[in-house]
C-alpha cells in the first residue's frame, strides 16, 4: 500500500476514532450520534432497472437521513470511490472508505432480480473493525414495493446500530373470564418490536381503561433474546345475574334488551355508565324526565349480582306550548305547524303531548319555514327552551318575526335560452307579483326546480337556477331575480345496465327513451323510469348519470332488480257470482326475459267452467307491432239457458304515440245454447242451439299514469269499436261502442282520488243477422256498479220479465284510494257508484224507476261502500262492500264482492 494511502487512513481513522467514541454514549437512543458512508451497489437485473446504481444509494441515504442518521454526502463517496480506484467492494474496502469518509459505518451490497422477486443482500461494515460485518437481506415481490424494502432495511440498520432490546415475549395474567386476546389487541406492541418503556406504560393505561379490572401491574424481565412483558391484572367480578328493580312504564325485559351488561360478563364500570344513560334516555322519550336510575352490586369475590334501581317518578306532558314574538301570525296556526303537540284527555292512549326531544329543532326549523313561507324573508327563531316542572313540560319557541314583504319585481338573468315570456310561464314568482301576494320560499324553491327541469329537456343536465333578492324595506316589496346558469350540453355516450339477471337487455332498451348518442332530456329521463316501472317486471329501477371526465358526455346507468314474473297457483276460494270455486293458473309476464307473456288457465265452479291458453309478444323482433292469440273453452249456466262456447281470438298492436296505443283482434266462436227455460224471452228462444260469433275489434288506448298498479296521477281512456256478423259472416250481428276514462290525482295526506266514466252503445250490424242478448249491456257487481248482484241492472223482457240487456249504458265510479300497509301493497277504498242500462227507444238517463215506483236521480241507480285491494301474489285480489241506495227488483241491496283479477 503507498505511504501516502496509509498516511490519509490513518489521518481519517485518528479523526473518526474521536467522533464515535465522543457519540458512542448516545447510540442507545439516538441515532444523530452515528455518522454512515453508502457504498455504490451493484445491480443484478435487466438493462432496464441499471439505473438503481446511482439512484439506489440516494435512496437509501435519504431514508436513514429521515430515520435521524448522519450520512455522507454521496458525491464524497463517489468521490473516494474512485481516488481509490476499487474494482470491486469488499469489507476491508469497505472499513477503508469508511474510514476516509469520517463515518463510523459503511453499507454495501447488492441489488438482484429474478422475475417479479427482487432482494437487497447488503454487509453494515463498523469501520475499526471491533464489530464483525453484520449480513442483512430483504426480499420483496414486484419493482414497485423496492421502497418498503428500502425502509426494511433501514429498519434493520437501526437496530443493530442502536444496540436496543427487542421484546422476545409478551405474557397476560390473572385472567379468569375474559380471554387474553381481549387484552392483546389493546396493546401497540408485539414480539420483535424494540423495547420502548414510554410503549409499556401507555399500553399499560390502554388495558386499565377497558374498564374489567381493579388493578393492572406490568413487570419487565430480561430473557434469552430480549425483554419479557408481564400484563398483570385483577380482574373485576363476574355478573352471575341481573336484576330491575322500581320498573312499571317499561318493561325489564326491554330494560335488560336496551342495556349492553350481559348476564355472564365480567363488570365494566364504564359500559355500565353507558347503559344508564342509555335507560335515562328511554325514560326521557315514554315521558318520565325525572326519573332516577342506579345500581349496586350484591356479594364479593368472582360472582356478584347486579341491580338495576329506577325510581320512574311521575310521567309529565307538554302542559303548554308558546310561540313568544308571534304578532303578525296567529300564535295558534303557527303551532299547527309544529309535531310536538301539547297534553290532550286521550293523550293516555293516542300517546300525544309526549316530549320528544329530536322534534325540538325539526319544529323550530318548521316554524321558520312558515314564517319564510308567508312573507318574513328576516324572520328568526332561537333554540326551543324546555321548562321542566313537577306539573309538567313547558315549551317556548322565541320568533322574531321583523317585517312582511310582498313580491315585486320578477326578472331572468344569466343563460336565456327562451324568451322571459316563455319562462315566466314556467314560474308562480310572476303570478304572486301580479297578484301583491305575499313572498312564499316553497314556491320559489319549486319555481327553481321547474327551470332546471325546464333547462334539462335541452339537454342542458347541469342547469341549476339561483334567486337573487333585492328588499325594499320602505315598500315592504322584494324583488326577485332568477339566475339561470345553462352550463354544458350533455348527450349520452352509452347506456349501461346491471342487475338483469333475467331481463334481456334489449327488453330494458326499447323501454328507455333515451339511447347512446342522444341528447340529454330531463323528461324522457322521468318517463324511461315510468316506462320500466309499469313492465312490472322488476323491484327496484334506478337511472343514474354517471360523469365520464368530459362535461359534454354523461352514462346512464339503469339499475334494476329482476323480481318473480311467474307464476304457478291454484286454489279454492269463494266469489259472489259464482259462489265456491276451483281454480288453477300458470302465467309467466316475461316468458325467458324477452317480455312476452303467456297463461295457460282453468277455472270450475257451480255456474261456470272454463279453459285458456293465451300468449302476447309486445314488441315483436323488437319492432313496434306486439302480437298474440288465445285459445278458450268456457261454459256457463245463466238464469234461464246455458252456453257453451269454443273459439280463438288473434290480435295484435301498434304504438301511436308516447303514450297511445292501437290495437286490434279477431275472435271468432262456435257456441250452442241449450236448456232454455219456458220462460226465457222470446231473444233468448231464437238463438237456441248452435251459432257462429266472427267478431273483429279496433281500439285505441291513452295511458298517462304513473305506475301499472295503483296509480296516484294521470289517466286512461279506451275507446273500443266491436263489429260482428256482416261482411264478416256469423251468426250474431251487432255493433258495440265503448268508452271508459279514468283519472287517478293525489288529494291530501296519502289519498288519491279515482274517477271512471263509461258509456256504450250497441246496434244492429247491417245485412240481417241477430243481436245475442250476452252482446247487450249488463250492470251491477263488483266491476261497475257495487251493491247490486251482477248483471241485475237491465231492461227485461215484456212477456218473461227476463233481463234482456240494454243497447246502452252509461255508469260511473268516484273512489278515495288510501294505503294500509304500502309494504305488501295493501290499499283501503271508499266509493260512490251510479249508473243504468237502457233499452232500445229509451234514452240515455231515462228513469226506469225503483221497484216501488219512485224517480230516479239521472235515472241511474246509486251505491255507496267500502273495501279493501291487495296486490297479492296471486294477483290482485278485491273484497268490497255496497250498499244499494235505490231498490232493484229481485236484487239485494247489501253485497259483500270478492274477486281476484285485474283492477280496473
Amino acid at each position: 500500500m503507498p505511504r501516502t494511502r496509509i498516511l490519509l487512513l490513518l489521518i481519517a481513522a485518528t479523526f473518526a476514532f474521536l467522533i464515535n467514541f465522543g457519540a458512542s454514549k448516545a447510540h442507545a437512543e439516538d441515532a444523530s450520534g452515528i455518522i454512515i458512508a453508502v457504498l455504490p451497489f451493484e445491480v443484478n437485473a435487466d438493462a432496464d432497472t441499471q439505473y438503481l446504481k446511482d439512484s439506489l444509494p440516494t435512496l437509501l441515504s435519504d431514508r436513514l437521513r429521515e430515520a435521524g442518521f448522519r450520512v455522507v454526502d454521496q458525491k464524497k463517496v463517489m468521490g473516494l470511490v474512485d481516488e481509490q480506484g476499487y474494482e470491486f467492494l469488499n469489507i476491508q474496502a469497505a472499513k477503508d472508505m469508511a474510514l476516509l469518509s469520517g463515518a463510523g459505518y459503511s453499507v454495501y451490497g447488492s441489488f438482484s432480480q429474478i422475475g417479479e422477486d427482487l432482494s437487497l443482500d447488503v454487509r453494515l461494515v463498523e469501520a475499526f473493525g471491533m464489530k464483525p460485518a453484520v449480513p442483512l437481506f430483504v426480499t420483496k415481490k414486484g419493482l414497485i414495493n423496492l421502497l418498503p424494502a428500502v425502509d426494511e432495511l433501514v429498519s434493520k440498520m437501526k437496530l443493530e446500530l442502536l444496540s436496543q432490546d427487542k421484546i422476545a415475549d409478551i405474557v397476560v395474567r390473572g385472567c379468569r373470564v375474559l380471554d387474553k386476546d381481549v387484552i392483546l389487541m389493546r396493546t401497540n406492541i408485539k414480539t420483535g418490536d424494540i423495547y420502548t418503556p414510554s410503549k409499556i406504560n401507555s399500553d399499560l393505561k390502554n388495558i386499565y381503561a377497558l374498564g374489567y379490572f381493579d388493578d393492572v401491574k406490568v413487570k419487565v424481565t430480561d430473557v434469552p433474546g430480549g425483554k419479557q412483558i408481564i400484563f398483570d391484572v385483577k380482574e373485576r367480578p363476574r355478573i352471575q345475574a341481573i336484576s330491575v328493580k322500581g320498573e312499571d312504564a317499561i318493561d325489564a325485559e326491554d330494560i335488560l334488551a336496551a342495556v349492553n351488561t350481559k348476564k355472564g360478563a365480567v363488570m365494566n364500570p364504564k359500559v355500565l355508565s353507558d347503559d344508564l344513560n342509555t335507560l335515562r334516555e328511554m325514560y326521557r322519550k315514554e315521558g318520565y324526565y325525572n326519573a332516577k336510575i342506579d345500581y349496586n352490586i350484591e356479594g364479593e369475590g368472582a360472582q356478584a349480582r347486579l341491580n338495576l334501581n329506577i325510581n320512574e317518578g311521575k310521567k309529565l306532558y307538554i302542559e303548554g306550548i308558546k310561540i313568544e314574538g308571534a304578532k303578525q301570525l296567529d300564535p295558534d296556526e303557527v303551532k299547527d305547524q309544529l309535531a310536538l303537540t301539547e297534553r290532550g284527555w286521550l293523550s293516555w292512549f293516542t300517546k300525544t303531548g309526549v316530549l320528544k326531544e329530536e322534534l325540538l329543532e325539526r319544529d323550530a326549523a318548521a316554524i321558520l319555514a312558515y314564517y319564510g313561507n308567508r312573507g318574513f324573508i328576516d324572520a328568526k327563531v332561537g333554540e326551543p327552551e324546555l321548562d321542566i316542572q313537577e306539573d309538567g313540560i313547558y315549551v317556548t319557541f322565541k320568533v322574531e318575526e321583523g317585517d312582511r314583504y310582498k313580491v315585486g319585481k320578477v326578472s331572468f338573468q344569466g343563460d336565456l335560452i327562451v324568451k322571459k315570456s316563455r319562462l315566466r310561464e314556467l314560474v308562480t314568482a310572476d303570478d304572486m307579483s301580479d297578484g301583491g301576494e305575499y313572498l312564499d320560499r316553497s314556491l320559489l324553491r319549486e319555481d327553481m326546480k321547474a327551470i332546471a327541469d325546464f333547462y334539462s329537456n335541452y339537454g342542458y343536465a347541469y342547469a341549476d337556477a339561483n334567486i337573487k333578492f333585492d328588499q325594499h324595506t320602505d315598500e315592504k316589496a322584494v324583488d326577485i331575480t332568477f339566475i339561470v346558469s345553462k352550463r354544458q350540453k350533455v348527450h349520452i355516450r352509452r347506456v349501461i345496465i346491471e342487475g338483469n339477471a333475467k331481463t334481456r337487455n334489449n327488453v330494458i332498451l326499447r323501454e328507455m327513451r333515451l339511447a347512446d348518442g342522444d341528447q340529454f332530456s330531463g323528461s324522457k329521463l322521468q318517463r324511461s323510469i315510468v316506462r320500466l316501472n309499469k313492465l312490472d317486471y322488476f323491484s327496484e329501477v334506478d337511472i343514474e348519470p354517471i360523469p365520464t371526465g368530459d362535461p359534454g358526455e354523461m352514462d346512464l346507468k339503469v339499475k334494476v332488480k329482476d323480481k318473480n314474473t311467474g307464476m304457478v297457483s291454484g286454489g279454492i276460494g269463494y266469489s259472489t257470482s259464482d259462489s265456491v270455486f276451483v281454480s288453477a293458473k300458470i302465467t309467466e309476464r316475461n316468458l325467458f326475459g324477452r317480455g312476452m307473456e303467456f297463461s295457460l288457465n282453468g277455472g270450475w265452479s257451480s255456474k261456470t267452467i272454463s279453459y285458456g291458453l293465451s300468449f302476447y309478444d309486445p314488441r315483436i323482433n323488437d319492432t313496434l307491432w306486439g302480437g298474440g292469440f288465445n285459445t278458450y273453452w268456457r261454459n256457463d249456466d245463466y238464469t234461464d239457458y246455458d252456453k257453451q262456447t269454443i273459439g280463438g281470438v288473434v290480435s295484435a298492436g301498434y304504438p301511436l304515440g308516447e303514450y297511445t296505443n292501437f290495437y286490434t283482434n279477431y275472435r271468432l266462436d262456435f257456441y250452442t245454447i241449450s236448456e232454455v227455460a219456458d220462460t226465457a224471452a222470446q231473444s233468448i228462444k231464437d238463438i237456441e242451439g248452435d251459432n257462429w260469433s266472427s267478431v273483429i275489434t279496433a281500439g285505441v288506448k291513452r295511458d298517462t299514469t304513473n305506475k301499472a298498479f295503483n296509480p296516484s296521477t294521470g289517466t286512461v281512456n279506451n275507446l273500443v269499436v266491436e263489429m260482428g256478423g256482416g261482411v264478416l259472416l256469423g251468426d250474431d250481428s251487432f255493433v258495440k261502442y265503448t268508452f271508459d276514462s279514468n283519472y287517478f290525482t293525489p288529494v291530501f295526506w296519502d289519498l288519491v282520488f279515482h274517477w271512471k266514466g263509461s258509456a256504450g252503445f250497441i246496434h244492429d250490424n247491417f245485412g240481417g243477422g241477430e243481436m245475442p242478448v250476452f252482446e247487450r249491456f249488463y250492470l251491477g257487481g263488483i266491476n261497475n256498479v257495487r251493491g247490486y248482484d251482477s248483471r241485475e241492472i237491465s231492461p227485461r223482457d215484456k212477456d218473461s220479465n227476463d233481463r234482456i240487456g240494454g243497447n246502452k249504458m252509461f255508469y260511473m265510479n268516484f273512489e278515495l284510494l288510501f294505503p294500509i300497509n304500502e309494504e305488501l301493497g295493501l290499499v283501503g277504498v271508499g266509493f260512490f257508484d251510479i249508473g243504468n242500462s237502457w233499452d232500445d227507444g229509451q234514452s240515455f238517463f231515462h228513469d226506469t224507476k225503483q221497484e216501488d215506483g219512485k224517480e230516479l236521480f239521472l235515472g241511474m241507480y246509486k251505491s255507496i261502500g267500502a273495501g279493501i285491494r291487495w296486490f297479492s301474489p296471486m294477483g290482485p285480489i278485491r273484497v268490497e262492500y255496497g250498499y244499494g241506495l235505490d231498490k232493484l227488483e229481485d236484487s239485494s241491496r247489501h253485497k259483500i264482492e270478492f274477486s281476484m283479477g285485474q283492477f280496473f
